[in-house]
């Protein structure tokens, strides 16, 4: 009888918490591998800048992450299926191509794109300047979209395409392209964290001038239900209006011409 009393109690508790919004759950894909932008911590949890953002909204607003990491390519093909009706994914950049497979459920920063090459070789402030180069991108991401629009007049047979962003830093420090095509907070991480690692420093590197803004948002698809997309929306939305969000943005470091001065 008891167990019974015990049951229904922890029914309707359950029913409750529910109908308050506190049983709230999405699956989240993500590249752990965008150092300094979205990375997998110790413990298997969100961190860099977009991670740490979407996971203190959502914990602000009780909505329970279910995170699945996947290579970028993976990670946009499983949210984009969306099979679950629940899934979403980070940091996806807004350009004309994606515009109408996502919805666009909430901006959480922007960064821009840049050409990041070595100290030796020709610095690159505009996809012009880039014209010649042998240039280092990530599959299936928005950089490599701008980089094979016509009007930029870049040889295609010139874009190196890798599925982990970060190993472009590797084959720039050996020499196998002339330049890296990213966003700012990645080069900037990756140069300050991986540098010494290979025996350089800050000073080896050239950011380019930024040519493009890359605008991140948390997106999803319309298999998704419009309650949940709402109640994702608030939580960032909500989150954007703290002390706290304005601390972690102010992290984004410059580049260009002023990269790593103090």
């Amino acid at each position: 009888m008891n167990f019974q009393k015990n049951s229904c109690v922890i029914f309707f508790l359950s029913l409750f918490l529910c109908l308050k919004g506190y049983c709230t759950e999405i699956t989240l894909f993500a590249d752990p591998s965008f150092i300094g932008e979205v990375e997998e911590s110790a413990n298997g949890k969100l961190a860099g800048l977009g991670g740490e953002i979407i996971a203190k909204a959502f914990k602000a607003k009780n909505i329970k992450i279910n995170l699945e990491w996947r290579p970028w390519a993976r990670a946009y093909k499983e949210a984009l299926d969306n099979k679950d009706k629940k899934s979403f994914i980070i940091p996806l950049t807004r350009i004309p191509e994606r515009e109408e497979k996502f919805i666009w459920a909430s901006k959480i920063y922007s960064a821009h794109a840049v050409f990041i090459t070595m100290k030796k070789g020709k610095r690159i402030d505009s996809f012009l300047e880039a014209k010649n180069a042998t240039i280092g991108v990530l599959t299936s991401s928005s950089y490599r979209a701008m980089l094979v629009r016509p009007e930029n007049g870049l040889d295609v047979d010139k874009i190196s395409e890798n599925p982990i962003d970060i190993r472009n830093f590797k084959k720039l420090i050996g020499k196998r392209i002339d330049t890296w095509f990213t966003i700012d907070i990645v080069a900037s991480y990756a140069i300050d964290i991986l540098a010494k690692d290979e025996n350089l420093t800050q000073k080896d590197f050239v950011i380019g001038n930024p040519v493009a803004i890359q605008e991140k948002y948390i997106g999803t698809t319309s298999e998704t239900p419009p309650e949940l997309i709402s109640k994702v929306q608030d939580a960032v939305e909500s989150f954007k209006q703290t002390q706290e969000y304005k601390k972690l943005i102010g992290l984004i470091k410059k580049t260009g011409k002023d990269s790593f001065k103090k």
